[in-house]
């Protein structure tokens, strides 16, 4: 199975969660122009590029996907694509900001942080480049990038029950809508992976178990 991680983040803030997940191939990697990811060209790769570096460390290999985040816009957007390969998503707290359900006070949040990041004067190259992917990421999230009505893959939807809980509404309005298992951790953040990697591998576990053959262990 295949971790993809969100915006100003990398492959490790996984590395616990993989512990927790003993037993299991479980491969995480830095998404292009983050991390550790090879040197970065200067330009967004958006969902089709993202997409792409997904399926190629997929292979020929059926998986589960399990995006953190704007990682789970990459895990949506590679079922849809390849659903013969994607046997099931799982989609941590990932905004739907451009759905006319998705809370509005939460796409507002979106857009403020957005515009207090390109507000912000130049800083190391790391730094610069962070920023950059984070305004192309968010932004392009203002619009559909995929049709969500052709994910016909297993998918769960996760949110936590942490302090400043923003998520929970949408999610839950996601998982009403298109049918998908809910699942929900306790005052857990934003951060589960890095906070409560155990809890967060109970979560994976049931985004590995939505794909397998009914009655398989």
């Amino acid at each position: 199975m295949v971790l993809v991680h969100g915006a100003r983040d990398q492959a490790s803030s996984f590395d616990r969660v993989a512990e927790a997940l003993g037993g299991i191939d479980v491969i995480s990697y830095d998404r292009r122009g983050w991390g550790e990811s090879p040197a970065w060209d200067g330009a967004h790769a958006g969902i089709a590029g993202h997409t792409d570096d997904l399926l190629a460390i997929v292979g020929d290999r059926p998986a589960t996907v399990v995006g953190h985040s704007w990682g789970g816009h990459v895990a949506v957007a590679a079922a849809i694509r390849r659903p013969d390969l994607i046997m099931s998503v799982g989609l941590w707290e990932t905004a739907i900001q451009w759905a006319p359900w998705w809370p509005v006070e939460h796409r507002q949040l979106i857009i403020d942080a957005v515009e207090r990041v390109k507000r912000k004067p130049p800083g190391t190259p790391q730094q610069d480049r962070e920023r950059t992917l984070f305004v192309a990421e968010a932004t392009e999230m203002m619009s559909p990038p995929y049709d969500l009505a052709r994910l016909k893959v297993g998918c769960i939807a996760g949110y936590g029950t942490g302090p400043y809980p923003l998520f929970g509404p949408g999610v839950r309005a996601f998982a009403e809508l298109m049918g998908v298992e809910l699942f929900e951790l306790p005052d857990a953040t934003h951060m589960a992976h890095r906070e409560n990697p155990e809890d967060f591998a109970r979560f994976v576990r049931r985004a590995i178990a939505l794909g397998q053959p009914t009655g398989a262990s």
